[in-house]
């Protein structure tokens, strides 16, 4: 008899668990609607995966979906966010964030969850009165801050710092609060927010100071510059940016050096605000949008030279030197470099009726302070011929491919451009 019960229960136990797991909630195919308005709803789904963070993604889903309901509700819009599939099932659920929300929200319970083999499924509810009114509440609250702190930039008197950042605390007050999405307020705010930074964009001025010199392409270390702003305490949050070259700016100094000048003559260097370094505290949000908005640098034109070489050797070389470096330098006897040919000409006459033109030496290259920056293998180039006319000229054709394939190509390599 006591086995007979024990079946008994066990197949009522078993026949229960089974139409337990067959009983699927009803908001899993229809949304719960409420007819007062006073609750809406909002559900997510996300396929069961062991390795993800499915349940995060499914919740998420949920709040994605309860948003555009309140959003539909809030700003009155026409058009659904959630559309049906075949099957009677959201086609925006899914195991990833499908909605960006303009609405922060506040309030909501969870109200339950299902899962079965495939998937995991999240229900929340928003008491949508109450919501509108801690959220009418609390947008008042973060405006009368967000002003507080815009009169602030406004204020002319007070440092450049410290007036950026209120505007940061504004801005960030504002993501916070989510209000640059909110219709109500973003146009009025955004307009705000525009007018402190120019407000503040405004007062801070500054300008590059060049020395009246000649400046040369390959020769960086001849340049310098001053950066002078009418608050020193930005230097540190200047960024220095150049069209061609690299220049670095010593924001303790003020000053402006050029590494490498490029190959272009005319070059524009640019000193905006780098809002990371300004404000190292605030959130990139708050960088993105003050880099974007900005509208304040510095800018200064500079040109360079072409580099000019003054070419140091016996006469008739000295032309022929000149001639080979011509497609890349200009020559001068009052160029800032000297290129010496250390070196001679010569004559063999021991080859019957032909003669063989010898040209030998080595190039150095030199400061006008005669500083070495460079110097070349000994070379020597030759022509025969039985005409001695001849023998020179095909020396000085070789002499001429060794200037502009090999030795220029050095000269270039070891000057700054």
């Amino acid at each position: 008899m006591r086995k007979l019960l024990l079946l008994a229960l066990s197949g009522l136990l078993l026949w229960s668990c089974g139409t337990q797991k067959s009983t699927v909630p009803g908001w899993i195919s229809a949304k719960p609607i409420d007819a007062r308005r006073t609750y809406v709803y909002g559900v997510g789904m996300s396929y069961i995966n062991p390795n993800t963070a499915y349940q995060q993604a499914a919740r998420s889903n949920a709040l994605a979906d309860l948003a555009g309901e309140v959003e539909s509700q809030v700003f009155d819009e026409s058009r659904l966010l959630q559309k049906e599939d075949i099957g009677g099932f959201s086609s925006s659920f899914s195991s990833q964030t499908l909605t960006t929300s303009h609405i922060k929200l506040e309030g909501y319970e969870l109200v339950d969850t299902y899962s079965d083999e495939l998937r995991y499924y999240v229900l929340y509810k928003l008491d949508l009165p109450q919501f509108l009114e801690v959220k009418a509440k609390n947008d008042a609250i973060a405006m009368a801050y967000i002003d507080g702190k815009l009169e602030i930039t406004g204020d002319s008197e007070r440092p450049a710092g410290a007036r950026f950042q209120a505007l940061a605390d504004a801005l960030q007050k504002a993501f916070d609060r989510q209000l640059l999405k909110d219709p109500k307020y973003k146009i009025e705010l955004n307009a705000k927010l525009i007018n402190g930074l120019r407000s503040i964009e405004s007062d801070v001025t500054g300008n590059i100071l060049l020395p009246e010199t000649t400046n040369y392409l390959g020769l960086p270390d001849q340049f310098s510059a001053v950066l002078r702003l009418s608050e020193e305490g930005l230097n540190t949050a200047i960024k220095l940016t150049s069209s061609s070259g690299n220049f670095s700016f010593n924001s303790a100094m003020g000053s402006i050096l050029c590494e490498h000048t490029g190959r272009e003559n005319a070059i524009i260097l640019e000193c905006p605000i780098d809002f990371k370094r300004l404000l190292p505290q605030s959130s990139p949000l708050v960088h993105l949008w003050l880099e974007a908005a900005s509208n304040w640098k510095i800018s200064e034109s500079l040109f360079f030279q072409n580099t000019i070489l003054q070419v140091a050797a016996p006469r008739g070389l000295q032309n022929a030197i000149s001639a080979s470096i011509s497609s890349t330098f200009n020559t001068s006897n009052e160029a800032p470099l000297i290129l010496e040919f250390d070196g001679n000409e010569t004559t063999e006459r021991n080859l019957g009726d032909r003669t063989k033109y010898i040209i030998s030496g080595s190039f150095v290259l030199k400061s006008a302070s005669n500083t070495v920056l460079w110097s070349s293998q000994r070379l020597m180039k030759f022509g025969i011929s039985a005409n001695p006319a001849a023998a020179k000229q095909a020396a000085y054709a070789e002499f001429d491919k060794d200037i502009r394939f090999f030795i220029v190509p050095q000269i270039v390599r070891n000057l700054g451009y």
